[in-house]
């Protein structure tokens, strides 16, 4: 499995209590208020005293026990008599993963979670602990359970990619993401980049970014030179761009807070505009540790009609000649291939620009990039010229 393991040498092991403790403290809000993972542990991490190394250890135990939850739950479940409550729970899942998946030796993995667990639920957290060490390795009922992934999700990317190409992309996205870093500082995965790079924004072009939060492409755009309107349609997202812009020291983008199904924009305004759209993030689960747990079967349909509707009002808005682009950050053919043959087919004057370059697998007449492919987010882009 690629999970990434944790080295003994490199994270603390008898005095990792306290880390211990902030991380079960993490699970249980996850669980029992549903709060997203990376601001629980950001805030967590602000709000502790605790060294660099230890802070690393609770954000790869927090963000790997959510995203290995089933198969934890699972590990664990075998040897209590009822579901445990949230803050039994979450000691459990913390002392499993490091059990299941640090090289954090089974004896200090033990006995600093115990330590680390209210006082109520040290002697069940010992006893439980004690007997998945004493399974290992694991015998798994099913693959679904084994890669921690809902039944409906496991079974949508082996048969939309294949048994081969779909295991190893889940495979894939139970790894940690690698973190990759622009030449001006701003973190932004390979495959993003390759969307710009594919956009291929000129000297002085007017680019529209229609769903822009939190910037990273409108950004990139303006560096080689073109001029940038940045829209989204929260308020609260669109702070996250204005803080890119200052940090970046950019002055080529400018923002407008617009509902791009309903754009504020003349028509026929700009050279080239990118459609960079929600999607269910079926790529890039590896990098949201919960979003396989917040996503629904029924989610995606509904997403499918949200990016037709915001392709139709950008059509409008490119001038002739120029360029529509669209991209997501999944790999579904509900949100991918089918979005845009239906555009293609409904919509005059869309003429589709095969996207050619080998980084990407051809797609229809676009482009899709796998995880597996460069160990990079999961990422699809098609892209029109307008008439």
């Amino acid at each position: 499995m690629g999970i990434s393991r944790m080295d003994s040498q490199s994270f603390p092991l008898n005095d990792g209590v306290e880390a211990r403790k902030v991380a079960i403290g993490c699970i249980r809000r996850i669980d029992e208020s549903a709060s997203y993972a990376n601001l629980v542990v950001a805030s967590a991490l602000q709000k502790s005293n605790l060294e660099q190394r230890d802070r690393n250890l609770v954000a790869e135990m927090v963000y790997g026990a959510t995203r290995m939850q089933r198969a934890l739950d699972w590990a664990v479940d075998r040897f209590l008599m009822k579901p445990p409550p949230a803050v039994l729970r979450a000691s459990l899942r913390i002392g499993a993963y490091q059990l299941l998946y640090t090289r954090i030796p089974p004896h200090a993995a033990v006995s600093t979670t115990v330590e680390a667990s209210s006082k109520k639920n040290k002697g069940v957290v010992n006893a439980v602990l004690r007997r998945v060490a004493e399974s290992l390795p694991i015998e798994w009922p099913n693959e679904g359970i084994r890669l921690s992934y809902p039944d409906w999700i496991y079974e949508l990317v082996r048969l939309e990619h294949g048994e081969d190409e779909g295991l190893a992309m889940l495979e894939h996205m139970n790894d940690s993401p690698v973190v990759t870093e622009r030449e001006d500082g701003y973190i932004q995965d390979l495959s993003s980049q390759w969307v710009v790079q594919s956009i291929g924004a000129q000297q002085e072009e007017l680019v529209l970014d229609l769903c822009a939060a939190p910037g990273g492409k409108a950004t990139a755009m303006a560096s080689e030179g073109a001029f940038v309107v940045a829209a989204d349609l929260h308020m609260s997202r669109s702070r996250l761009i204005a803080e890119n812009i200052e940090r970046l020291q950019v002055d080529t983008v400018w923002q407008v807070t617009t509902d791009g199904t309903q754009p504020c924009f003349a028509e026929k305004a700009f050279d080239k505009v990118l459609v960079d759209a929600p999607c269910s993030g079926i790529g890039v689960l590896h990098r949201r540790a919960d979003a396989r747990w917040r996503i629904r079967q029924e989610d995606i349909a509904r997403l499918a009609n949200l990016q037709m509707s915001l392709l139709r009002a950008a059509k409008n808005l490119v001038r002739a000649g120029g360029e529509l682009i669209y991209s997501v950050c999944t790999t579904t053919k509900a949100e991918t291939l089918s979005v845009a043959s239906e555009f293609t087919k409904t919509v005059d004057g869309a003429l589709p620009v095969p996207v050619e370059d080998p980084i990407w697998r051809r797609n229809g007449e676009g482009g899709l990039i796998l995880p597996q492919d460069h160990g990079t987010d999961g990422m699809c882009i098609f892209k029109w010229r307008i008439e």
